[in-house]
């Protein structure tokens, strides 16, 4: 079974939080940057689920989790981001084919059931085909 998760944002505090908060239930990598989740998807994956940041530099979230559905097609997309105005959802909706839409802060019990959730999704998907 792959319980691979991806965590994409541009501050190392918030990837080691997520590692730190989730590394007992998760197989956690991550990232800084969406440049850096494009190489780790080429090296590591395939990931379960890919978690990306929205606001960050050279490539924001939208942009990332739109090259992820290109290259990763089964790895199932999240959004976490501080910027939870309805333009931002749409986008990462409609671009990035998301599966879930978090704001932050999120708790780690909605992050973890987020995760459970798409590792769920991720084996129907995979079971597919």
């Amino acid at each position: 079974m792959n319980n691979k998760i991806l965590c994409v944002d541009d501050e190392p505090n918030v990837l080691y939080g997520y590692k730190r908060n989730l590394r007992k239930d998760f197989d956690i990598y991550i990232a800084e940057g969406g440049e850096q989740g494009l190489a780790m998807i080429a090296a590591e994956g395939p990931f379960a689920v890919v978690v990306s940041d929205m606001r960050m530099p050279v490539m924001d979230g939208i942009q990332f989790l739109k090259r992820v559905k290109e290259i990763a097609p089964e790895s199932v997309r999240v959004m976490l981001t501080g910027n939870s105005d309805q333009q931002t959802a749409m986008n990462a909706v409609n671009e990035g084919s998301i599966f879930r839409f978090l704001t932050k802060p999120c708790p780690p019990e909605e992050l973890a059931k987020t995760l459970y959730g798409g590792i769920e999704q991720y084996r129907l998907i995979t079971a597919e085909k």
